[in-house]
């Protein structure tokens, strides 16, 4: 019984927050508002600043002040922009809306939003909710299939979320900053998140990039920090540093969108969303094979089991990268390998997705 009331009080409340939100506009909600506004400063003094140093601190924004990440626990997210807290990762919902040319905070989004890449047909992000007659938002065709089958719900395909993203630079900022890097690569690696803890050899990583860059003529080279990695790095002083703060950073993908803009490549070691977004801009892909290490024992068993069996397929699918790769294949090559997992072909013009988002059920 306790459990329905509370269910009925959310209920209310996100409906009362609706209506608040489509009466007022701009005037709701001040404390999100002033959240999005925040945020944007400190996008806007990392990416300004001369010599580029392009790293956000891993802050979020909560009742009116930044709060150090490390001390809160590890999915918090202080936004109210949707019902769904990872709705708010990486700014996924700001992005459509915006797109869309809808308010930045308004009525929820009666979506559940897939935030990253599954390649495993047992992993999942969210179960369905009530509220989201719209169903899920994902990036390719196989995922929402997937989840169709599973769930018995709407599911839809919108491309990939960086092709959504905006440059925090002007045209004319990004090809003078351009001409000053040269041919720069983009440093991107496996990371830790939540209970999964990934580790490598990095003395060796950076050999290899070191190695890379010297062999492909490559004059600047970019660094990505995950923000949970340490902020002290043993990279070479010429390497620039860069980290778009916290998951909770609504401008997060603009910040990715600008680094990839900057870049004439991207190398990995890891099957990541990061790969798609980089083929998504028609840029270059390098391997770096130096194996991560997964450790899943914070996890429970039957999440340790989704994970392991997502692990293995992105295994799998990073050979045959590697095998494309290796034998200077086409980009439309590994366009089609990707194709099925980030939907590049699935991209919404601003008119449709707008009527997607108010029109969930046609």
């Amino acid at each position: 019984m306790a459990n329905r009331l509370a269910r009925i009080r959310r209920e209310l409340s996100w409906q009362r927050r609706s209506w608040i939100r489509s009466l007022l506009g701009a005037h709701s909600e001040a404390q999100e508002h002033q959240a999005l506004a925040a945020y944007a400063g400190l996008m806007r003094q990392a990416w300004t600043q001369r010599p580029l140093h392009p790293e956000v601190v891993a802050e979020l924004w909560s009742d009116g002040r930044f709060r150090a990440a490390q001390v809160l626990p590890a999915f918090f997210n202080p936004s109210q922009r949707e019902r769904e807290g990872s709705s708010h990762h990486y700014g996924h919902d700001i992005q459509l809306k915006r797109h869309a040319d809808l308010p930045l905070v308004g009525p929820p989004l009666p979506f559940l939003l897939e935030h990253g890449l599954k390649v495993a047909r047992s992993s999942e992000f969210e179960s369905p909710r009530p509220w989201a007659r719209g169903g899920y938002l994902c990036m390719g065709e196989l995922r929402a299939r997937w989840l169709q089958e599973r769930h018995g719900c709407p599911a839809r395909s919108i491309g990939p979320w960086i092709l959504y993203a905006r440059p925090l630079l002007d045209a004319a900022a990004l090809q003078e900053l351009r001409e000053q890097l040269g041919r720069t690569l983009l440093v991107v690696l496996a990371h830790s998140w939540d209970r999964v803890q990934r580790r490598m050899d990095l003395p060796a990583c950076i050999e290899a990039v070191q190695t890379l860059a010297h062999q492909q003529g490559y004059t600047t080279v970019i660094w990505l920090r995950h923000w949970q990695d340490p902020t002290q790095l043993p990279l070479p002083d010429n390497w620039i540093v860069a980290c778009n703060g916290h998951r909770s950073n609504p401008w997060f993908l603009d910040g990715l969108r600008t680094l990839l803009e900057l870049s004439d490549a991207l190398v990995s070691n890891a099957f990541g969303t990061h790969l798609g977004y980089a083929v998504a801009l028609d840029r270059q892909l390098h391997w770096l094979a130096i194996e991560a290490e997964q450790d899943l024992s914070a996890m429970r068993p039957d999440q340790a089991e989704r994970e392991q069996a997502e692990w293995r397929e992105r295994q799998r699918l990073s050979g045959e990268l590697q095998a494309l790769l290796r034998a200077d294949a086409s980009a439309a090559s590994l366009r089609n390998l990707l194709n099925p997992y980030w939907g590049f072909d699935r991209i919404r013009q601003p008119d449709e997705l707008r009527q997607l988002l108010k029109r969930p059920s046609e």
